[in-house]
C-alpha cells in the first residue's frame, strides 16, 4: 500500500519535492560532460611529448581556459549531484 497520492505520482516528485529536476540536471552535466572529455582527452594526447612551455601555452589559449573551466565546474556540479543520490 502506498502512502503518496495520485497527484504526486502524476508530478513524479520525491520526498524533497524536487526529484524530476535532480534527475534531469544530473543528465544535462553528464550529457555535457561527454564531449568535454573527449576534448580534453584529444587535447591532453596532442601535448604528450611535448616541451612544458608547449603545454602551459595550450592552457593559456582562451578556448581552452574556458573549456578547462566549463568542464572543472560541470564535473564538480554532477559530482555534487550524484552524492546527494
Amino acid at each position: 500500500m502506498s502512502l503518496n497520492t495520485p497527484l504526486s505520482k502524476v508530478r513524479g516528485l520525491g520526498s524533497a519535492k524536487e526529484g524530476s529536476h535532480h534527475w534531469w540536471l544530473q543528465r544535462l552535466t553528464a550529457v555535457a560532460l561527454l564531449p568535454l572529455s573527449i576534448w580534453f582527452v584529444c587535447g591532453v594526447l596532442g601535448i604528450v611529448g611535448e616541451t612544458y612551455e608547449t603545454a602551459v601555452l595550450w592552457v593559456q589559449s582562451p578556448v581552452t581556459t574556458v573549456f578547462l573551466l566549463l568542464a572543472i565546474v560541470a564535473l564538480f556540479y554532477h559530482a555534487k549531484l550524484g552524492l546527494q543520490v
